[in-house]
């Protein structure tokens, strides 16, 4: 089979930007630009205990960004405590930005459990409307409880 002949694949293409660049993966959920304060707790690189009083810079339902002291690497395992609520949430570090003195973190929750920033809607179950044979609304059962 000649070059010619051969089928294109516009798959990888779609991957860069117009300008040639590596277009960025289309994010999971929207960032929501919050301060919200938190303690992280975890180990720096040298495997010391930290904890660290922040606030975050954005969040969204899979995790946030956040300035932190302490230094540490991707895919280190660090607990999230949200100050106003005293819940806790293990996460997973997946950015990691240093210049000088300031250094953001990005995280993702190690799993997915309700609105730990209790800042997003709660998700609405849809169940579609039944009707009887002759085309009448059925009674739902859950609407019972």
């Amino acid at each position: 089979m000649h070059a010619a002949e051969r089928p294109v694949s516009l798959a990888p293409m779609a991957e860069f930007s117009a300008k040639g660049r590596l277009a960025p993966k289309p994010r999971r959920s929207k960032r929501l630009p919050l301060s919200i304060p938190v303690r992280v707790y975890g180990r720096t690189l040298d495997n010391r205990p930290f904890r660290d009083v922040t606030e975050t810079r954005s969040v969204s339902v899979h995790g946030g960004l956040l300035p932190l002291t302490a230094r540490v690497k991707r895919g280190q395992t660090l607990l999230l405590v949200n100050a106003i609520t005293g819940e806790e949430r293990e996460c997973r570090v997946v950015y990691v930005e240093s210049k000088r003195r300031n250094r953001k973190v990005g995280v993702e929750f190690t799993e997915l459990r309700g609105d730990f920033w209790h800042v997003y809607s709660p998700l609405v179950e849809f169940r579609p409307r039944t009707v009887t044979p002759d085309g009448a609304p059925a009674e739902n059962p859950d609407s019972q409880r």
